[in-house]
């Protein structure tokens, strides 16, 4: 995998918020079906976005980014933890068709927005590595018009299946950029156990919901 330029930043908005999206790099993505969080898990977000802010306070401006990645960092895994493990709420991705329409819209834009590593369809949530490409116009893809297409469509499918209307996927969506190789097959890793670590299966091959590109799967030794 190359990393070159990964730090070569372009702007664009999501949710009327500044957001940054390297020119050139690989990301870790995470979106979930929409349904509320419960009270104690909002609590402990909200425990720790006051000690970040407390922090952040402290350290001076080269020290700010560091924190804000240790930050998010937390919030994710959090949230990805009680995703793994709830036992209450939605988890209509375990459904083989309804997991298939995800799989065939993350297969659909690969080679075409971007290219596709590694992914894991959970019950309640999707973990995605991969690299937004590039448009003939030189500017890349990004993650707005990827999820934009990719919700729109496997939301109004599945909701169809499912004979249910409302909103299929929650709006928010955690992306990181992965900024080394060693990062990058951590990260592989920690897709590929994201089921084991849930307790659905004993060894990752054993998830029919995975899928990880066969150069990876070489390069890795897997």
């Amino acid at each position: 995998m190359s990393f070159k330029n990964i730090l070569d930043y372009k702007s664009f908005y999501r949710r009327n918020l500044p957001h940054y999206q390297p020119e050139s790099g690989i990301f870790f993505i995470t979106y979930r079906l929409n349904f509320d969080l419960p009270l104690e898990i909002i609590k402990k977000l909200l425990q720790q976005k006051k000690e970040f802010a407390r922090r952040e306070r402290k350290v001076f401006n080269k020290d700010k980014k560091s924190e804000k990645l240790n930050f998010e960092k937390q919030r994710f895994y959090l949230i990805d933890n009680y995703l793994g493990l709830c036992k209450n709420g939605p988890k209509y991705l375990s459904d083989p068709n309804i997991a298939q329409i995800v799989k065939d819209s993350l297969f659909f834009m690969n080679k075409k927005q971007y290219e596709l590593y590694c992914f894991c369809i959970m019950p309640n949530h999707v973990h995605v590595l991969m690299k937004p490409m590039e448009k003939e116009n030189g500017d890349f893809y990004s993650f707005a018009e990827i999820l934009k297409g990719h919700k729109g469509s496997t939301a109004r499918k599945a909701n169809k299946l499912l004979n249910k209307t409302g909103s299929f996927w929650h709006k928010e969506s955690y992306d990181h950029l992965v900024r080394s190789q060693r990062e990058f097959e951590d990260t592989v890793w920690y897709i590929l156990n994201n089921p084991v670590k849930a307790h659905l299966v004993d060894d990752y091959r054993k998830w029919k919901h995975t899928w990880i590109a066969e150069d990876v799967k070489k390069e890795m030794g897997l």
